[in-house]
């Protein structure tokens, strides 16, 4: 597989990455250090199987399932292992592969439906999911409740963002649903969400610049 999108130090956004989506869209991959980031979409019937050496995964749409127990639309799944899912009625999966900072061991499964999971976000009208902190990492959705903006406290590496849905824009572009953006700026954009915007967020996890 060729390299993709592998300068951390450039902007990267790629509009409604879904719009053609039949099978895997790589929206990232580097060879040194290993690292891949795709939408994966998985029909009826299906498996996939993530890499061996630690993934997370969020269900975009659809429902599937391991040995464990079964997973909706929302759940977030991070382990240190494979993790191996099939699907009966069609999925669409969110995967970032090969990301585990060194040490980090935590695994997770989240339910971010359940609002007990959410707590007040970074302004007044958006909340937080938070699904995974280790070391420079922090990872979240961010949901806004009313249509508001706010400015992040970005990590000096910058930011990764995936619009679930509603719609999400700064001063210059405006992102609708399945958009991804990786920006390594630390004085960006300030980010106005319309009402019911939800968004994955992540920020600490950038390689380290030689």
């Amino acid at each position: 597989m060729r390299e993709l999108n592998h300068n951390f130090s450039e902007p990267v956004v790629i509009q409604n990455a879904t719009d053609q989506l039949t099978s895997e869209t790589i929206l990232e991959h580097t060879d040194s250090p290993p690292r891949t980031t795709t939408l994966q979409p998985l029909p009826s019937g299906e498996s996939f199987t993530t890499s061996a050496d630690g993934a997370e995964v969020l269900v975009l749409d659809g429902e599937c399932s391991d040995h464990r127990q079964h997973y909706s639309r929302g759940h977030y799944l991070r382990s240190n292992e494979a993790i191996n899912l099939s699907t009966d009625t069609g999925c669409l999966l969110f995967v970032k592969a090969h990301q585990y900072i060194s040490g980090d061991v935590g695994n997770r499964i989240i339910d971010t439906t359940a609002e007990h999971h959410w707590l007040p976000g970074p302004a007044s009208g958006i909340a937080i999911c938070p699904l995974h902190v280790f070391d420079s990492e922090s990872i979240m959705l961010l949901r806004w409740d009313t249509a508001c903006e706010f400015k992040p406290n970005l990590d000096p590496q910058g930011e990764e963002l995936l619009v679930i849905s509603g719609l999400l824009q700064n001063r210059d572009q405006l992102f609708k649903p399945y958009s991804w953006i990786r920006n390594p700026i630390e004085d960006w954009r300030r980010w106005h969400g319309s009402t019911g915007t939800l968004v994955y967020y992540k920020s600490g996890h950038f390689p380290k610049a030689d």
